[in-house]
C-alpha cells in the first residue's frame, strides 16, 4: 500500500504561527485544493483555544472529503474534548524516552507509560473511529542511543495496543537527531517488529526532515507527516513540497497530491500568513533566477541543463536572469535578436561591461525602465520595457498602507493574498497598518493603481518604497 501523507500545517504549524480562524479556514481550503486526503488539527484547550473555532475547522474539512485527525495527549481530559468533534480519527501521544519520562513527565516509569497509553486507547474505543494513532514521542532517541531493550519491548507492546483498538504507531524523531540513513534503518526496524503500521514524523533540526521523510516512505512507512513550508516547532518538520516533488518527479511515487498546484498554493499561503518562502526553498523566486554568466548563456537555449525538467514544467512560470558583475553577454544578444536588431559579440560584451559598471557604481541593477532606456540608446532602437522584464524580472516595492478607521484589514489581507503580483503581506502597528511587498507591474497592470482602485474607500494614505 502506498504511504498516506498527513498534513499537519493546522496542528504542528500552529506551533510556529498561530492564525485567526478566517485564515485557518483559507489554509484548509488550500490543503483541499492540493488534494490532501488527511489533515491533522489540535484539540481545543479552553480558554486558550475554543471548541467553536475547532468545530468550524473540522466541519469544513470533513465537508470537503478530508479525513480529519485530532491530536492530543494520552489523557482522559483530551480524549473527552476530542469526543465532541466529528472526526475520522485521533492521535494520542506520550513520551517514551527516559529523558522525557524523567524531565517532562515527572519521573514516570516505562510500565506506567505503557499503562497510560493502553488506557487512552481503550477510552477512545467507544467512539468507533477508523483511525487511532498512538505516538511514542521521542522514540528515535531509543534507536540512536541503541536502547534496543526498551524499544523492542515498546514495539512488542503494539500487539496489546492493536487489540485495544489502535490502528497506527507514530515513532517521531522529536529532537531531529537522525540522518537519512538512520531514518531508513529506523523505520525498517520498527516495521519489522511492530504489530501496527508505522507513521513517520521527522523534525528539521539538522535540515534533514524532508530527506528523512522521503527515505521513510521508500522504506515502507504507512503514513508520513508534512506541513506547508515545513513550519512547526523550532525550525519545523518535513516540507510538503520537498517530499511530494522529488518522490513524484524522481521516483514516480504518486502520493495523490496535485503536484502542479503546489507552487501557486505556497505563494498564496505565504501571502496569507506572512511566512515568507526562504530564498533557498525550491519554490522561491531566487530558485528560478539564473546568476552565473556561463549558466545564463546555456539556459537561454536549454534551461533543463541547470534545472530539473519537471520543475520547469510545474513550478516555473518564467526563468529570470540576474543583473550582476557576472552576467552573460549572450543575454544582450538574445534581447537584441528579439528586438529585431543584429548585434555582434563585441558590441554585446561592451554593453554588458557598461551595465556592470553601473551596477558596481550604484549598488543596484536599475529598474526595467532604466535598463530599457540604456539598451535603447546602446542599440539605437527602442527596446520595450516588457522585453526587459521578460529577462530580468519586475521592479519590486514595499507599499505602506495607512487605513481609514472603518477599513476591514482582515478582509483586505484575504483579498490581497490571492493577487499574484503580491509577494508578502504583513499587518503592522504604528504609522501604517499594512505593508505589502510586490512586483510593481505584471501583465500590464500597475500594483499601486490596482491597490488604489480596489480599496479606494479603505486607504487613507499610500507610500511606495522601491527595492532592488
Amino acid at each position: 500500500m502506498p504511504s498516506v501523507l498527513l498534513d499537519s500545517t493546522l496542528r504542528e504549524g500552529e506551533l510556529y504561527k498561530v492564525l485567526p480562524i478566517h485564515k485557518k479556514l483559507r489554509v484548509a481550503s488550500l490543503l483541499v485544493e492540493a488534494g490532501l486526503k488527511r489533515v491533522e488539527v489540535t484539540v481545543d484547550y479552553p480558554p486558550r483555544t475554543s471548541y467553536e473555532e475547532g468545530a468550524k475547522l473540522v466541519n469544513f474539512l470533513d465537508d470537503n472529503g478530508v479525513q480529519v485527525v485530532m491530536h492530543g495527549r494520552a489523557y482522559r481530559n483530551d480524549i473527552e474534548a476530542m469526543s465532541r468533534y466529528n472526526l475520522y480519527g485521533v492521535a494520542l501521544y506520550l513520551a517514551v524516552s527516559q529523558l522525557h519520562l524523567n524531565y517532562k513527565l515527572g519521573g514516570m516509569n516505562y510500565d506506567d507509560a505503557k499503562a497510560r497509553m493502553l488506557e487512552a486507547v481503550e477510552l477512545v474505543k467507544p467512539l468507533g473511529l477508523k483511525y487511532v494513532r498512538v505516538t511514542y514521542e521521542d522514540a528515535s532517541r531509543l534507536y540512536i542511543e541503541r536502547n534496543f531493550g526498551v524499544l523492542d519491548d515498546l514495539l512488542t507492546f503494539t500487539g496489546e495496543l492493536k487489540s485495544a483498538g489502535a490502528t497506527l504507531l507514530s515513532v517521531p524523531d522529536t529532537a531531529g537527531l537522525m540522518t537519512p540513513r538512520d531514518a531508513r534503518e529506523f523505520i525498517e526496524y520498527c516495521i519489522e517488529r511492530s504489530r501496527l503500521p508505522i507513521a513517520a514524523h521527522f523534525h528539521n533540526d539538522y535540515g534533514l526532515a524532508s530527506a528523512n521523510t522521503i527515505e521513510s516512505i521508500l522504506a515502507g512507512a504507512a503514513e508520513a507527516h508534512v506541513t506547508i513550508l515545513g513550519i512547526g516547532d523550532r525550525n519545523g518538520i518535513a516540507d510538503l513540497y520537498e517530499v511530494v516533488a522529488p518522490l513524484q518527479d524522481v521516483y514516480g511515487y504518486d502520493l495523490g497530491v496535485r503536484r502542479e498546484e503546489l507552487a501557486r498554493i505556497y505563494r498564496e499561503f505565504s501571502r496569507l500568513t506572512s511566512v515568507q518562502i526562504p530564498w533557498r526553498h525550491p519554490l522561491s523566486d531566487e530558485a528560478k533566477t539564473i546568476r552565473a554568466g556561463v549558466h545564463q548563456s546555456m539556459v537561454i537555449k536549454r534551461p533543463e541543463g541547470y534545472m530539473p525538467q519537471k520543475k520547469l514544467e510545474y513550478d516555473v512560470d518564467a526563468l529570470k536572469y540576474a543583473v550582476t558583475p557576472y552576467m552573460s553577454h549572450k543575454l544582450i544578444l538574445e534581447i537584441a535578436k528579439l528586438n529585431g536588431h543584429n548585434l555582434d559579440e563585441v558590441d554585446a560584451r561592451r554593453i554588458v561591461e557598461e551595465i556592470v559598471k553601473r551596477v558596481v557604481a550604484t549598488g543596484r541593477r536599475g529598474s526595467p525602465k532604466e535598463l530599457a532606456r540604456y539598451l535603447s540608446e546602446a542599440l539605437g532602437r527602442e527596446v520595450k520595457e516588457d522585453l526587459v522584464r521578460r529577462f530580468f524580472g519586475e521592479e519590486r516595492a514595499y507599499i505602506l498602507l495607512k487605513l481609514r478607521p472603518q477599513a476591514d484589514a482582515a478582509k483586505m489581507v484575504l483579498k490581497l493574498s490571492t493577487w499574484e503580483e503580491v509577494d508578502y503581506i504583513d499587518e503592522v502597528y504604528g504609522d501604517v497598518d499594512i505593508v505589502v511587498k510586490g512586483r510593481l507591474r505584471i501583465n500590464g497592470v500597475n500594483l499601486v493603481d490596482k491597490l488604489r482602485s480596489s480599496f479606494q474607500e479603505d486607504i487613507e494614505e499610500l507610500r511606495v518604497l522601491i527595492t532592488d
